[in-house]
């Protein structure tokens, strides 16, 4: 008894710090790893009593504490968070896009560090973005997904629904409705490019680029101050895909 309650605790305590490794929200950098280890054992901890009442979870007599076995719980976890980052990659999309065309990322274009971040305008946004997945309890929603996943999906048992083919269709779905999101910033820089290049047919002896970039800056401020309060439902609509085919595989794997 001593072992397997061992045994489904490591398993356990492995398929929450895969969520806490990989999720936008739980794995910034102000969050030490060490405390994302210790809080995962101690909330694998609080969900034995779960695992050893009912039969809804039994450990298998071939699952032992071995590195396939907590390979398998980590990138379950892992698998979740990852959703929800490509989710998040809608506000990505239209952060990089507002930051390019703004000029606040001018100079990573010339000189790319992967080290340093894209540019002033996407940083901004992309914490806009996650405090509202705070503010929405996204958070507290995928950790009740992992744990109810312990107690639907089995040890060393992969969902069928987490296929190649359904990630790649939800990593285009993102894509497309991030550049959907980006398609009001690309018109409003294209109506101030034509009025630019208007001006410069007009009064060649302008020096364009002094006059236009110091234009752009404020033309971003404007977008962003359009754009902030669309970013909540441009969230739930990003997490809505990868929150189903999360669900969709550990309910099918129920239905089993």
């Amino acid at each position: 008894m001593i072992q397997q309650f061992t045994v489904a605790l490591m398993l356990t305590s492995l398929r929450i710090l895969g969520l806490f490794l990989t999720a936008p929200m739980l794995s910034f950098r102000a969050f030490p790893m060490q405390f994302r280890v210790m809080l995962s054992v101690f909330m694998a901890f609080m969900v034995m009593p779960v695992i050893n009442s009912g039969a809804s979870i039994d450990l298998p007599a071939t699952v032992m504490m071995s590195f396939y076995s907590a390979a398998i719980e980590l990138c379950i976890g892992a698998f979740i968070g990852f959703t929800i980052r490509v989710g998040l990659m809608v506000v990505e999309i239209a952060a990089e896009v507002l930051s390019f065309l703004s000029g606040f990322s001018y100079a990573s274009t010339l000189y790319r560090d992967p080290s340093l971040d894209s540019g002033l305008v996407s940083v901004f946004l992309n914490l806009v973005a996650l405090a509202y997945t705070f503010t929405l309890n996204l958070h507290l929603v995928f950790i009740d997904v992992v744990l109810q996943s312990i107690k639907t999906l089995p040890f060393g048992s992969w969902p069928t629904e987490w296929s190649m083919r359904n990630m790649m269709i939800l990593v285009s779905e993102s894509f497309q409705l991030g550049l959907i999101v980006s398609i009001p910033i690309f018109l409003a820089y294209l109506m101030f490019n034509l009025i630019q290049g208007f001006l410069g047919r007009t009064s060649p002896q302008l020096n364009l680029f002094s006059v236009g970039f110091a234009f752009t800056i404020p033309l971003a401020f404007l977008v962003l101050n359009l754009l902030i309060p669309e970013v909540q439902s441009i969230v739930i609509h990003a997490i809505e895909n990868p929150l189903s085919l999360v669900r969709n595989g550990v309910e099918m794997h129920l239905g089993r």
